[in-house]
């Protein structure tokens, strides 16, 4: 678990503190990716913001919808106190994977194992 102040309408990975793991999960992330993060104990939604206009990476996250801006708007309200944050483990990312692999069952054959696992 970490922590950040509340300071900007953007989620900095350089404001987060006391948890490498939030920071390299949020460098890490393409621009436009989604991850839900628990702020306070509530989850947000978010995405990574995109790239600069010179192909830079921005280190940073936007609310991902109205609801999760909705939660941070109100957070505005506590400027400059800290807050906890962490990754929320069970953000549902996994879910869509496997759905998926259930529905192409019929190409997970030993045959097809070998023909392209190693792509």
């Amino acid at each position: 678990m970490g922590f950040m102040t509340v300071r900007d309408n953007a989620i900095w990975a350089k404001h987060i503190e006391g948890d490498d793991r939030i920071v390299d999960t949020v460098l890490a992330l393409e621009q436009n990716a989604p991850v839900t993060l628990r702020v306070d104990g509530t989850p947000l939604r978010c995405v990574k913001m995109r790239d600069g206009s010179d192909g830079r990476p921005t280190p940073g996250l936007r609310p991902a919808d109205s609801e999760a801006k909705q939660f941070w708007d109100s957070l505005q309200e506590r400027r400059g106190e800290r807050v906890r944050v962490e990754l929320d483990e069970a953000d549902g990312s996994d879910d869509m994977a496997a759905s998926l692999t259930m529905l192409l069952s019929e190409w997970d054959s030993p045959e097809d194992c070998k023909a392209y696992d190693g792509l």
